[in-house]
């Protein structure tokens, strides 16, 4: 017992006996005791950090300042000394069990150094401290997900999900940490179109299945979409691509063609997003429609901000013609529920958007037209390998000057995450 209590004292007294041979590890001289912290954080940031170190000792042998500790061990552990930043971030511990910044510095540490389970651990305690904390909810997320748990990644993040829905960082998160535990997403959808008697047209519908894979590029998505319009079937065949740029930037990608007259002969797309501080994303793309007669080109820009549970955006179409300029442009509001595939969406549209389903047919010929619609939207996840959504379109479209007839769309899809 007498020498289990020597070594408690021993390591205890052993802490702080460390923490001083770093500060005096290297010569002091009175200038570094007029610097500030201030000065310290410049160096550090600035990629000076032995300069940081210098200041930091200096101020530590002065008096001791928790800041002050947690700057040095950082430098220590950006420049991979860890067994210098344990000893650091110890004695700050020693001082401060609560200090959340130190027990964050710590599981960022373990992590670094490939001790994944202690990092957990540190993020573990900091969420025992305060259950609430969703920086370091999503810090174990990510240590899961870096060290291959990725199903636990995605279970952390579905629980937190549900304590805060429309959380955007947690929600994108969770949608990308899917992907790479279920690769693959298989998709059948249905939608039919029912005009107004004004119309004197039967019913349009379209079947589109599409197969989706993860890939380490980005997810790319190949579809076949057969419709039945004026008495008549065709076929178009489409592949999508959103290619991961950067971690705030990626890309869509999309090429398509047809032999039936009621497609276009081909059909391209390309647009970059950009996620923004403070929960705002934005893009600027182009759609580019090939027919035997005539090309069209379609100019698109979105912005869109998370606010609380809600997803809102705004995405406008521009189509220069012969005939002057057609401006297009819808207004997208979704409510999350407790999951980012867990939804209730209403859009509203004024003009033709070419990436909307039912205006994939013939769209060289609809795109300049006047028209208004109003679209409400469900989708659901359910034992987390089925998608299943369904949704309503009201709209109406000009038929002569100022005279407008109306149409009903009605569409479901199921998917199957493997």
């Amino acid at each position: 017992m007498s020498s289990s209590k020597s070594n408690i004292w021993y390591k205890k007294a052993l802490r702080p006996t460390l923490l001083v041979i770093l500060i005096l590890m290297t010569g002091l001289s009175d200038s570094l005791f007029a610097q500030t912290f201030e000065d310290a954080r410049n160096y550090a940031f600035n990629g000076e950090r032995e300069k940081a170190r210098q200041i930091c000792r200096a101020l530590l042998a002065e008096d001791f300042d928790s800041d002050v500790a947690l700057l040095l061990g950082r430098t220590y552990a950006w420049d991979g000394k860890y067994d210098s930043t344990r000893i650091v971030l110890n004695e700050v511990l020693t001082r401060n069990p609560d200090n959340m910044e130190a027990l964050d510095a710590f599981a960022d540490v373990e992590y670094w150094s490939e001790n994944y389970d202690k990092a957990i651990e540190y993020c573990d305690l900091a969420l025992q401290k305060d259950p609430a904390s969703d920086a370091f909810l999503l810090k174990k997320a990510r240590i899961q997900y870096g060290s291959g748990k990725i199903e636990n990644a995605v279970t952390t993040l579905e629980d937190f999900v549900q304590q805060h829905p429309g959380h955007a960082e947690a929600m994108k998160k969770l949608q990308d940490y899917r992907l790479d535990l279920m690769k693959n997403r298989i998709r059948l959808s249905y939608t039919i179109d029912l005009f107004d008697k004004s119309f004197n047209r039967d019913p349009w519908q379209i079947t589109a299945l599409s197969y989706g894979r993860k890939t380490k590029f980005g997810s790319v998505i190949a579809r076949v979409n057969m419709a039945r319009r004026f008495n008549d079937n065709g076929m178009q065949y489409e592949m999508d691509a959103y290619p991961k740029i950067s971690e705030n930037n990626y890309a869509y990608l999309n090429y398509g063609f047809s032999q039936s007259y009621i497609f276009p002969d081909h059909r391209i797309g390309a647009e970059w997003y950009h996620n923004f501080p403070r929960s705002f994303e934005g893009s600027v793309g182009v759609r580019r429609l090939y027919f035997g007669s005539s090309d069209v080109n379609i100019y698109t820009a979105t912005v869109g901000k998370y606010v609380g549970n809600y997803w809102l955006s705004l995405r406008s179409y521009v189509t220069p013609g012969t005939d002057g300029t057609s401006v297009s442009g819808q207004l997208h509001i979704r409510h999350y529920f407790s999951d980012p595939e867990d939804y209730l969406s209403l859009r509203l549209g004024y003009g033709v958007s070419p990436d909307d389903n039912r205006n994939l047919i013939n769209a060289g010929q609809r795109l300049t037209l006047k028209s208004r619609s109003i679209r409400m939207e469900y989708n659901h996840i359910f034992k987390r390998i089925w998608i299943l959504n369904t949704g309503a379109t009201w709209g109406n479209e000009e038929r002569t000057p100022d005279s407008y007839s109306g149409y009903y769309t009605l569409d479901i899809s199921i998917s199957r995450l493997f």
